[in-house]
Order: structure tokens, then sequence, then C-alpha cells
């Protein structure tokens, strides 16, 4: 493998900002001290074409040298609460370049001099060198680790993730920040068909995450966009396992821009997977005791209603009432944020006390158009309880 080429930027910004709340990840900004990663995995979506990364994905990095200096300028600007989600699916922060860089450490105390909660999504073990400085940052706005894991078998990490740390490395950090109070979680993605996606795979995996105690899981399918990312890994795939390449020609024949595979084997192995991980008792989103106050109430809301529409649909099946319930308080929040948007004289709690108002009034249930649903989030936005995952109460 050639050496890495480090190409060194000063930006002018670096925090993602959205209108609202990714309720996948539960992050509200969001930043990486690069471009492209050096782990050199082989199915990331990062190599499709869509994201304009420059040179070759693995080796050629973009160093974003200034980014603690340009958070700092960006940071006290911010108008709301949130939590700050560090990696994308691009890069991560921690990737070898990183070892000398200590790009993340300069990013953290910026962070920390805020109080604002931070999550770090990371494939390395690195991040234990640091571990002195999330704790810190744990103790005054919160900090969760989630480790992308794909597998156990340490020679298909070999294979498809080359330069990432080993499985057992890995492991050892979950443990390491779970011993220092810290919330965990792995995020159990792409699992590969018919190498890491069958049911021995997904039940070694829980078993193993629930020995260690992680909060939650992740778990997310392989998608193969057409192009470049495909065709990398069609040719890892055909010289390290020839027999399954015809497989994987045919799942993955339609080349939907997407890069999902077909439909109805995608959706049984994801049923499969979060079935098998909510057996063990690991609840397959963030859980919301993780970003309760975390997040202003109106966000931490709009969250919950599309985490509980996933958590209840890997139990039960589609639950159209919640949908539809989550889907008219979201017309509502993006209504009342074009508001906030506008007027800089509005701050995060005008919005909030707007909902509390709304929630403790018959409008509430009239928006949503389920009364049982009302009553149960009104007990959360006004009473301030949480939802638990595993026994689907409010504590």
């Amino acid at each position: 493998m050639s050496e890495l080429r480090r190409h060194y930027r000063d930006v002018k910004k670096v925090l993602r900002k959205g209108q609202g709340v990714d309720s996948f990840f539960v992050g509200k900004y969001g930043f990486s001290p690069y471009q492209a990663c050096a782990h050199g995995c082989l199915y990331c979506d990062g190599r499709a074409e869509r994201y304009w990364v420059e040179g070759e994905f693995d080796r050629d990095i973009v160093i974003r040298r200034n980014a603690a200096a340009v958070l700092a300028a960006e940071v006290p600007k911010l108008r709301e609460r949130g939590i700050v989600f560090v990696g994308s699916g691009i890069s991560d922060g921690y990737q070898p370049p990183e070892a000398e860089e200590r790009l993340m450490p300069a990013c953290g105390r910026v962070l920390a001099g805020h109080g604002l909660p931070v999550t770090i999504l990371t494939k390395s073990s690195l991040i234990e060198r640091d571990i002195d400085l999330w704790t810190e940052i744990n103790g005054k706005g919160g900090f969760l680790l989630m480790v992308s894991l794909m597998t156990l078998d340490e020679r298909l990490r070999s294979v498809f993730e080359p330069s990432a740390s080993p499985v057992e490395e890995r492991l050892a950090a979950l443990r390491a920040f779970k011993r220092r109070g810290c919330s965990i979680g792995v995020a159990a993605m792409p699992f590969l068909p018919y190498l890491a996606d069958r049911d021995g795979d997904y039940e070694a995996l829980a078993s193993r995450l629930a020995e260690i105690g992680v909060d939650f899981v992740l778990p997310g399918g392989l998608t193969l966009r057409p192009g470049r990312q495909k065709d990398v890994f069609l040719e890892t795939l055909r010289r390290a396992f020839p027999d399954l390449a015809p497989h994987y020609e045919d799942l993955y024949g339609e080349n939907r821009p997407s890069g999902a595979p077909r439909s109805v084997y995608a959706n049984e192995r994801q049923k499969r997977a979060e079935k098998t991980f909510i057996r063990a008792g690991i609840p397959v989103v963030v859980p919301h005791r993780l970003y309760r106050g975390r997040l202003p109430v109106y966000d931490e809301i709009d969250v919950l209603m599309d985490q509980m529409t996933r958590h209840y649909a890997a139990r039960a099946g589609d639950i159209p009432r919640l949908k539809n319930a989550r889907d008219r308080y979201r017309d509502w929040l993006t209504a009342r944020k074009r508001v906030f948007n506008r007027s800089r004289r509005l701050h995060e709690e005008d919005l909030a006390g707007e909902l509390r108002t709304l929630a403790s009034s018959a409008g509430w249930t009239e928006l949503l158009g389920n009364t049982k649903l009302a009553a149960f989030l009104r007990e959360i936005i006004v009473d301030r309880r949480t939802f638990d995952e595993k026994t689907l109460r409010l504590s």
C-alpha cells in the first residue's frame, strides 16, 4: 500500500449545522478535522463519486489544521444547545494521521470550555489516548463513544478494514470508557451479505456486546453505490472470496443510486438483526436517556418520536398511527423553526416554552391526532420523564 499524502488546508468553516437533528446518530451539530480516511475500509460509502473527494480516498487525506481555532470562533455563536457529533460518512476523527496531528484533543478542549455534549463515532482505539479529556467532557455536558464494528471475525476485518483497529482493541476501548462512566454504543454496520450477516454472526456479536454493557446497537446492511465504491469492493471480494462474487452481483444488480441491495433480502436481514439485539436486551436506537436534556426539548421530542417509530417497528412491525403523529409534529416544528430562524430576538427557551404551553392544552391532542400518545409525550415535555426502550415505560 502506498504512503499517505497529507494535504494541509486552512478552512473558513468547520461546524455542520442543520435545521433539525439527525435522529439516527442524534447529532445537532457535527464536524471532522479531516476529509477522506486512511482506515481504507473497502466498503466505505465515502469512496462514492457523490462526495467529490479528490485523489485516492484512503491515501490523500485533507488535514484541516486550523479546525480548533475555527471551532472556537463558531461555537459561541450557536443559538441552541445540541450534541456535537464528531465524524462523518467520509472521515474518522481518530484515523491514523491523528496519532501525530493531534487535532482531536485541541478541538475537544474547545468543546469542553463550552460544556457541549459530544458523540464520537470511530473505528480506532487511538481514542483511548484522550480518555481523560472525554471523561472531563462527560462530567460537564455528556459524552458518548460510538464504535463502528461490523464483525468479530478478525480475518474479515483485516480484509475489508485493513488500517482500522483490530476487533479486540475496539472492544477494549468500549470497556475502558464504560469503566470511566461514559455511555457507549456500537454502529454495527455494514453487515456484509453471506459473510457477517448470518444469524450466528448477529447472535455472537449481541452476546459479546451485552457482556460489555453497551447502551445500544445500531445495526445496518451494506450499500454499494454504482461506480467507484462498488467497483473497489467487488474487486476485493473477487480476490478474497471469489465464490461469493456472483451472489453479490445478483444482490446489487439493480444498481440503485442509494447502493441498496434487493429489498426482500435487505428487509429480512435488517429485521433479524434488530430482533437479535433486542432479545439480548440491547436497544436498536440511541436511548432517550442519552440525549434527554442535551437537546432543546422540541428537538428531543422530534428525535424521540422518530426513534419510537423505528423501535416499535423492530418489535412489532409498522405502526402507521405513530408515524402519522410524528409527521404532524414535524410539520409543526418545521413551521415554528422558520419563525425562530428569521428572528434573532427569539431564543431557544421561547420555542421550548411554546411547546410546553401547547403540550398542556387540548391543542396538543388535536395536533398529534392520538390521545394516548399526546398524554404520554405530555409527561415527557412537562414533567420531564424519560422513556425506557427496554421496558417501554416512562421513568
